[in-house]
């Protein structure tokens, strides 16, 4: 998708118009009533041990929007791969239709073999996640594909679709985006060695191609990008290009269960939990090999926060990032009439941000920070030399930055995530 600097005022009004989506939908604010379809069969799928998963989804829809497109989101819940269910992601998604996308919240193969004595979260050693994941991305994936072939049905997009997972979802969804080429299915999804527990052998067989056999439609599983929230990837090198899916990934630096740098998940929980498990490559990790391909400002962001838990620590704020950066993926970063055509629009970073802002605009003596809801919330000046705000006092959300200097001024969007 070009970027919005390579762009003149002009053809950025005709990209808004050409663009699939109805981009005067904020897609932020609950506008809209909501119909559920709840217990959709998508397809049966092997389990770890032999038995049959007959996997399902729910999905939400806006109503009275006036959609024949609508952008979609699939949310694939948590769970260490062992537990966990659809149902955990039903208000998050009615939430979004509410706000005018369609969301999917989708179930998928859970299980792995343990160690002779303990279950789950115990494995039985690495291969057994490493198998976990590759199911529920082939799961995944075909569950984008159902999506996609019933478009005409629901008023949806086969192009704007976005994934959003948490904790084993997001490993699911990064997985799912970015192993896409069969030579990089994992040595641990082909036929390997049984698992012994006591005299009795469990077969381990090979797990088939990365896209699974689930609804070969005539769809592929592409989206336009995946938010992670707490994720992790086996190996950062299947991010291969600037070029790839988009991503947004949030993470708390000290979690101890998907560690946000290389780390064993649940390296933190003691008790030998994490001897069995492969090491992942976290958020923090996956931040480097994004910084080295070179991935644009808009195309790629990362709130990380500087705690310890397995969580978030701000739903609210995090998930209204994440719907305007989807948004504005969507639509080009068109966002209204009078961004586009205010030729000295500049930028401000980090974005998100956790508090302290630096405006890009060397030229600027002034500043005012305005809310959602229209209220200037901050103002103050700046000298040349210091084009820093500290605005660590206002609340997490989307805020717009207008700069003023002499007789030019600017207004950039930012989002506070903390």
């Amino acid at each position: 998708m070009p970027l919005m600097r390579q762009l003149t005022p002009t053809s950025l009004l005709l990209a808004s118009a050409l663009c699939a989506q109805d981009c005067s939908i904020p897609f932020t604010e609950p506008l809209f009533g909501v119909q559920a379809e709840v217990n959709l069969w998508y397809g049966n799928s092997t389990r770890y041990n032999g038995g049959t998963d007959s996997l399902r989804l729910n999905l939400y829809k806006p109503v009275g929007d006036g959609q024949v497109d609508r952008p979609l989101v699939v949310l694939i819940h948590g769970g260490g791969f062992y537990a966990g269910h659809r149902n955990d992601f039903n208000a998050l998604a009615s939430d979004l239709a509410s706000r005018g996308w369609a969301a999917a919240t989708i179930s998928y193969r859970l299980g792995f073999y343990g160690t002779w004595l303990l279950e789950p979260p115990y494995a039985h050693d690495p291969h057994e996640l490493r198998r976990a994941i590759y199911r529920a991305m082939q799961d995944a994936k075909g569950a984008i594909r159902f999506l996609k072939g019933r478009s005409a049905q629901d008023s949806t997009s086969t192009t704007s679709v976005f994934l959003l997972g948490g904790s084993a979802g997001a490993i699911t969804a990064l997985h799912a985006v970015y192993l896409d080429d069969e030579p990089e299915k994992p040595g641990s999804a082909n036929a390997i060695g049984d698992v012994q527990h006591l005299l009795n052998f469990y077969p381990r067989p090979d797990l088939g191609a990365i896209d699974g056999e689930l609804h070969q439609n005539g769809y592929d599983a592409s989206v336009l990008g995946v938010v992670n929230i707490f994720g992790a990837l086996m190996d950062t090198a299947l991010v291969q290009s600037s070029a790839d899916p988009a991503l947004l990934s949030y993470h708390q630096l000290g979690d101890p269960v998907v560690g946000c740098g290389v780390q064993r998940p649940y390296w933190g929980a003691g008790l030998g939990v994490a001897d069995n498990y492969p090491w992942l490559h976290g958020s923090c990790s996956i931040d480097a090999r994004m910084q080295h391909l070179g991935f644009s400002a808009n195309r790629y962001s990362f709130m990380l926060h500087n705690g310890s838990e397995h969580a978030v620590h701000a739903p609210d704020s995090v998930i209204q990032a994440s719907l305007v950066w989807m948004r504005e993926l969507m639509c080009g970063q068109v966002t209204s009439t009078s961004q586009i055509l205010d030729a000295d629009r500049v930028g401000v970073h980090p974005n998100p941000s956790q508090g302290l802002l630096i405006a890009e605009a060397a030229w600027a003596t002034q500043f005012s920070i305005v809310d959602a809801v229209g209220k200037t919330v901050l103002h103050g000046s700046f000298g040349y030399d210091t084009p820093t705000i500290d605005a660590s006092a206002l609340r997490d959300g989307p805020y717009l930055l207008r700069l003023i200097g002499g007789d030019r001024s600017s207004t950039s969007r930012f989002i506070l995530a903390r």
